[in-house]
């Protein structure tokens, strides 16, 4: 980590506990929605993109079974691409 990137660390640390825990919760939506913008602007599906969406909304959870349709509907539409612009 930066000198700099050390100094605003500890800056936003110092303002935290001073806000109450409402300010707090905004702050975070705030911050949530910067990391939402810089994520949007990586290549969507990529690993980095995903990696963001986790790290925001935690971990995935399907119904049983929801996960091995959902990839075979992904595998279904690539090959009717392959095929359509093969």
């Amino acid at each position: 980590m930066t000198q700099v990137r050390k100094r605003q660390a500890k800056e936003l640390e110092s303002i935290l506990t001073a806000l109450p825990s409402e300010s707090i919760e905004e702050l975070l939506d705030f911050a949530r929605s910067l990391r939402r913008l810089h994520t949007s602007q990586l290549q969507r599906g990529s690993a980095a993109a995903i990696l963001h969406v986790l790290e925001d909304d935690g971990l995935l959870h399907f119904e049983e079974d929801e996960l091995d349709v959902l990839l075979d509907e992904i595998e279904a539409l690539r090959q009717l691409d392959l095929s359509s612009n093969g």
